[in-house]
């Protein structure tokens, strides 16, 4: 289920992570909870200016103190150069769902400076901070009354161009709607469970100035109106920005947009959601005069990730991927259009295992590329790229602990679902595997591809360690969402009902192969993953146990608030929900409404921002008397990203499909009333299954 909040996580950031650490030459070790928690993550990634750098933001988890390191580092492009640790990056910068989001560190022009936004403390607002790439302390630039959002180096490199949300702004609005009574309008989201003063600010566009702060005088100020028409942001002449968080999202709308170097240009990402035009929702990539002229189509395919101008304002480069899981490649056109060139993509799909690279920073030359490498079974890297002859180094590997650990390769399936939709996942058999041996089955749903594969979508499956534990892994992609005409029901039900069959054709192929156990097959989801496996639940008997399940519901319809009536109107399943014309619909896709026909054992990990949208699925089960827990981590929103948090999760998972795929009980005595409760649930479930066997033999 999707959120769209942000809240602040009180984390203590610690600096000095440590990349010096060599593997030793014993043999394996088997892999960790604790190993993947732990890895290091590139979480920004920039190349200087005249290619001879690259700057890096390292982030990790520490279960001891429950808080994240973060680093900033810079390392030289020259064969044999090591890494220089500049200082703690500060807090990690958290997106509105409680990811990590990334965010590249920024070169001076001429490639002497580099400047990141940070706080070091949760009382502290967001600024921009300058480091000498040779080392020593940082100096704060920017002491604006607020937040710096987003920023960027003027191209001759007189001062920085800032968006600023002012605090005081904030302050005087909380004040203003905390004094009186407010109307409810049906756009606030009571399922968030948020304060209300907090509810209504999320609804409302914040106040964002642009800034600047120049060099010289070493001071910020509002910018003026001609640096506004050169630097400020866009407003379409043709168009209007869409707001991701209103309403539906039919039709077709600007997404965002980023205006050249030279403040003459802009290009943007265009969102077409026309089931008329397209099978799939749409990204492309466009680029028009500021004012005036016709916008010119630049993307070629329709998956774009990332754009940006080239210096010189004459070109775009972007990233565009194909569905599959596979690298994206990194293109260059003209901002005239015209055909895209290919300047890069990696390894070959179908390769043994491909790299895949996460995004990449040019330098002014056009010459070489730094970015984040990965692959199935190797976390991630710092790498160089040379786009002349598409070449490969590895500058920094931030894990190198990991060329030590005993991990299973991951192989990829594919195949063609009864509805024609392509499916594909990633394989992993147990370390030790034995062929002619059946294995207890573990599907993982949502999002997979050639990078590492860790813990699944939302982070919380420890893939390896599943392999470790002796069951078979398979780690599935659900392909794109279809592109439904309003109110076809019939079609917007693919959403669940095609990924759950390309799940059983794949279920299937493996037990016919003599690999899976058909009697112990368990399934896990997250955020759109949960959703398939709750339809996959009300609407198969494959699976045993489950960890991760939801969909929405009429009790959902009345706490999503407008924005959500709005979305399943579009689905065909607007107006009362209890109303004759949309009931019937209600009961084919509710869980709540199915839940008698659920025969798994249910564990849902989730955080106390969306606990309210599963005690429907939850409560029912249990006036059912079927085998179901719930456990709720505070202070969360969508990604629950607390390490301890983490790492709990990612234990209860293993024990839960342990116990019920397996017959094991960790021996642990801080384990005892967990498995108290589990064992009066398997009594549940075992009473459940004899009911069923008795009315089928009368």
């Amino acid at each position: 289920m999707h959120s769209n909040r942000a809240c602040s996580i009180l984390i203590v950031v610690v600096s000095l992570i440590c990349l010096a650490t060599q593997g030793t030459a014993d043999a394996k070790r088997r892999i960790t909870m604790s190993d993947l928690l732990t890895i290091r993550d590139c979480e920004g990634v920039s190349i200087s200016p005249d290619g001879k750098y690259v700057a890096f933001v390292v982030g990790q988890a520490t279960y001891k103190t429950n808080d994240y390191l973060s680093n900033l580092f810079v390392v030289g492009t020259k064969p044999g150069s090591a890494p220089v640790n500049l200082g703690t990056a500060g807090l990690p910068h958290w997106d509105n769902i409680n990811q990590w989001a990334e965010e590249a560190p920024q070169w001076s022009p001429d490639s002497r400076f580099i400047t990141y936004r940070m706080r070091r403390s949760p009382n502290e607002t967001w600024q921009v901070w300058r480091w000498n790439r040779n080392g020593g302390p940082p100096v704060q630039l920017t002491h604006v009354q607020g937040d710096v959002l987003d920023y960027h180096w003027a191209t001759d490199g007189s001062r920085l161009v800032m968006t600023v949300q002012r605090s005081d702004d904030l302050d005087r609005e909380t004040a203003q709607l905390s004094e009186h009574g407010i109307l409810y309008d049906g756009k606030i989201e009571p399922w968030m469970s948020f304060p209300i003063v907090r509810e209504v600010l999320a609804q409302r566009t914040a106040l964002t100035p642009t800034w600047v702060y120049e060099f010289a005088t070493g001071k910020e100020r509002m910018a003026n109106q001609r640096e506004l028409t050169l630097f400020g942001p866009w407003v379409s002449d043709k168009e209007q920005i869409l707001d991701l968080n209103q309403g539906s999202l039919q039709g077709h709308h600007i997404i965002d947009a980023e205006k050249s170097p030279n403040g003459q240009w802009v290009a943007y990402t265009y969102l077409a959601n026309d089931a008329s035009q397209a099978k799939a929702v749409e990204v492309d990539l466009f680029s028009k005069p500021v004012r005036g002229g016709n916008p010119i189509k630049v993307g070629a395919d329709p998956y774009i990730s990332r754009y940006w101008w080239s210096s010189d304002s004459k070109g775009i480069y972007f990233t565009e991927f194909a569905l599959g899981g596979h690298t994206g490649k990194l293109m260059f056109a003209p901002r005239s259009g015209g055909t895209p060139k290919l300047l890069f993509r990696g390894a070959t799909p179908g390769s043994t295992n491909p790299d895949y690279f996460g995004t990449l920073s040019l330098d002014r030359s056009g010459k070489y590329a730094a970015g984040e490498g990965e692959n199935n079974i190797t976390p991630p890297r710092i790498v160089l790229v040379n786009l002349t002859n598409g070449k490969v180094r590895t500058l920094v590997d931030l894990n190198p602990s990991f060329g030590n650990i005993e991990l299973s390769q991951p192989s990829r399936i594919e195949g063609t679902n009864r509805y024609g939709t392509r499916w594909f996942a990633h394989l992993i058999k147990p370390i030790g595997y034995k062929s002619g041996r059946w294995y207890p089955l573990i599907v993982t749903t949502y999002r997979s591809g050639d990078y590492f594969l860790r813990g699944a979508s939302g982070d919380e499956n420890p893939l390896q360690v599943y392999a470790a534990d002796g069951f078979v892994v398979l780690s599935f992609d659900v392909g794109a969402e279809p592109n439904t005409q309003p109110g076809d029901f019939q079609a917007q039900l693919l959403s669940w009902a095609s990924p759950t069959a390309s799940i059983e054709m794949a279920v299937d192929r493996l037990v016919e192969q003599g690999l899976v156990d058909p009697q112990r097959v368990g399934i896990s989801g997250y955020s759109h993953g949960d959703e398939i496996v709750g339809y996959a639940l009300t609407h198969t008997n494959l699976f045993y146990a489950a960890s991760g399940a939801a969909l929405y519901d009429p009790y959902f319809y009345y706490l999503g608030g407008e924005e959500w009536q709005n979305i399943f109107a579009s689905w065909g399943l607007g107006g009362w929900p209890e109303g004759t014309a949309v009931r019937q619909r209600w009961e084919e896709l509710a869980p709540s409404l199915r839940a008698d026909r659920i025969h798994a054992a249910l564990l849902n990990n989730v955080s106390d921002s969306e606990y309210i949208i599963f005690l429907s699925l939850q409560i029912s089960l249990q006036q059912l008397g079927k085998p179901a827990e719930m456990v709720i981590y505070p202070n969360e929103l969508h990604v629950i990203n607390e390490p301890k948090h983490r790492y709990e999760i990612y234990e209860s998972n293993v024990d839960w499909f342990r116990f019920w795929l397996q017959g094991y009980e960790d021996p642990n005595p801080a384990k005892a009333a967990q498995y108290r409760r589990w064992e009066g649930l398997r009594k549940l479930q075992e009473s459940n299954a004899a009911k069923t066997t008795s009315t089928l033999t009368r």
